[in-house]
């Protein structure tokens, strides 16, 4: 298959992936107002939304770029042909002791033969794990784009709108507590919304930013 039929492919995938979360958030968004619940419940229900809401949103990062390198590896590129992000990107991943040396010399030995055999492969296939970091934040987020030298997305995507402080300090934060069992926190139906809202503007700009990089100029190739 040529590079525009993967690109239509990859298009075609991460689009329908987006729109099945999307009626998922709704789904979660409106629950309580199709379904008879008394105010703990709904309080309940509201509450762990968060976590349900965090799922949705680190579950596209790792289909999307597991569909981004599926669909890169299909291409059958050798080394030399990637950009030099992509290149440590994948290498760090499959040979793990690139980002903590070993001292012992069977374990040197081990690494290097695992790093010629990548290396003089015929084609370099890139690993579909992503390594979210247990929070898909704003930095980790935009590092993962730079592994794939793609456009990061800037904090103040819109004025006085920081995505920082949305994704980090609202939902990850919120997210978090609930998961660590702070009962304290009360959740409203417009913290849900806005949660959402960020969620679901995340997963455009990412897909925009997967589609204009393979589409237009294959920006993970050298």
């Amino acid at each position: 298959m040529n590079s525009n039929g993967i690109a239509s492919n990859l298009e075609n995938d991460i689009q329908a992936d987006i729109i099945e979360r999307k009626e998922l958030l709704l789904q979660t968004k409106t629950f309580h107002l199709r379904n008879s619940l008394n105010a703990n419940d709904q309080q309940y229900f509201l509450n762990y939304s968060f976590p349900i809401i965090y799922s949705v949103w680190e579950g596209f990062i790792q289909t999307t770029f597991q569909t981004y390198v599926r669909e890169i590896n299909r291409l059958n590129l050798r080394m030399e042909e990637y950009c030099d992000s992509l290149k440590i990107y994948n290498l760090e991943l499959r040979v793990k002791q690139l980002k903590k040396y070993p001292s012992e010399l069977n374990k040197k030995v081990a690494m290097i033969s695992k790093l010629q055999q990548i290396i003089n492969s015929e084609s370099f296939q890139i690993s579909p794990i992503v390594d979210t970091k247990s929070n898909v934040g704003f930095d980790v987020l935009n590092d993962i784009l730079a592994s794939f030298n793609l456009t990061p997305i800037p904090d103040y995507l819109r004025p006085r709108y920081s995505i920082a402080i949305e994704l980090d300090r609202f939902l990850l934060k919120i997210r978090n507590d609930i998961a660590h069992g702070n009962n304290a926190i009360v959740v409203t139906t417009d913290d849900v919304s806005r949660a959402i809202a960020i969620v679901e503007l995340l997963m455009d700009e990412v897909f925009e930013r997967l589609k204009n990089g393979f589409i237009h100029d294959l920006s993970f190739k050298a």
